[in-house]
């Protein structure tokens, strides 16, 4: 790597530190301001609060962090006269910005990486605590479509992965083909295992002197192979619901064909996996549109329009995320769009920088 590259990564590197750590301590203190009266008296409770809201923080914190680092390297490589002379050596507009645009994609990455874990759920993690509730509450009545079978579960527990008085009904159309009442039934190798289970086969032809039912009484019975218990807990309460990635991809799998909206679904989906990438490409933009010199510009000034430019377009997809969750927009309209504008056009400023 060149001299410079190194220079103004490091540089970057910590301005991002220094606005991500205030940020982030700003976050906290305010969250405990407001929610200290709901805060549980155990100490150890105490601080596996703060890192849940440290941790929460992350998402609305990292891709301003970002930005905000770019803004405040700029306009010190300005006041110092550093990015002039850089630009006198030879150095080229685009070769400048690649090394904080490749950081800033490279920390995003790892972001994402990290919503295919359960660091996606430290919001629910927080909340518990405050509400002195268990994180893996049971769910109860819950009725749900799954590949053409209705399925009745009384109580489920996903942690444990047992669900209690469990009732599947086979439809075939507007005839009940079948069914199926178990007293519990437990997730194990991606299907339900049911125990103590009375299964009842209709008889498809109503004619006297044909077969009746057939009723049967089974110890245990493999069924709804593919029916995960977070799929069934999220579906039991979808616009409340929070995924990480491979939950939320899951869950979308799942219930494609079964009539159950998806956007609260796919939003989360979009959220985790493509919406923290307008970060490194709205840094890009910035770049070009930043000033060069402060001699014919006001540095304090413009610094500030353009933080408020970031929290602008910040709370813009933020609005549009919403709209995408409540149906009222496309998710890939409210998410998925912006982000690609965003990528066209900050391809289209290195081209025309060339």
């Amino acid at each position: 790597m060149k001299l410079y590259a190194r220079y103004v990564g490091w540089v970057y590197i910590k301005s991002f530190l220094i606005v991500f750590l205030a940020l982030e301590l700003f976050y906290v203190g305010i969250d405990l301001l407001i929610n200290l009266k709901d805060l549980p008296l155990s100490a150890n409770l105490q601080l596996l609060y703060v890192g849940f809201t440290s941790l929460s923080a992350i998402g609305y914190i990292l891709p301003l962090s970002l930005i905000f680092a770019l803004i405040i390297l700029h306009v010190n490589m300005v006041r110092s006269n550093e990015l002039i002379s850089l630009y006198a050596l030879g150095i080229s507009k685009n070769g400048l910005i690649l090394t904080p645009f490749f950081i800033s994609l490279f920390i995003i990455i790892i972001y994402v990486g990290l919503n295919f874990t359960p660091f996606a759920y430290a919001h629910d993690y927080q909340k518990s605590i405050a509400k002195n509730t268990a994180f893996s509450k049971s769910t109860t009545d819950s009725f749900l479509k799954f590949e053409g079978k209705f399925i009745y579960i009384k109580e489920l527990n996903s942690a444990k992965q047992r669900a209690d008085d469990v009732r599947i009904f086979d439809i075939n159309g507007t005839n009940l083909l079948s069914t199926t009442f178990a007293d519990y039934a437990k997730f194990k190798d991606n299907e339900w295992v049911l125990e103590d289970v009375n299964q009842t086969v209709l008889p498809q032809i109503l004619e006297l002197g044909e077969a009746g039912f057939i009723k049967t009484k089974i110890e245990s019975l493999d069924a709804l192979k593919g029916f995960k218990p977070k799929s069934i807990e999220s579906a039991a309460s979808v616009e409340n619901s929070r995924f990480n990635i491979p939950d939320a991809i899951n869950f979308i799998k799942t219930f494609k064909n079964e009539g159950i909206g998806l956007d609260s679904a796919k939003t989360a989906l979009y959220n985790l996996a493509i919406a923290p990438f307008f970060a490194p490409f709205l840094l890009l933009i910035f770049y070009y549109y930043l000033p060069v010199t402060g001699r014919f510009l006001n540095i304090a000034l413009s610094t500030f329009i353009f933080v408020v430019i970031t929290l602008v377009v910040w709370g813009l997809l933020f609005v549009l995320a919403k709209f995408a969750q409540a149906s009222v927009i496309l998710p890939e309209i409210g998410i998925v769009l912006p982000v690609i504008l965003l990528f066209a056009y900050s391809i289209y400023l290195i081209k025309s920088h060339r």
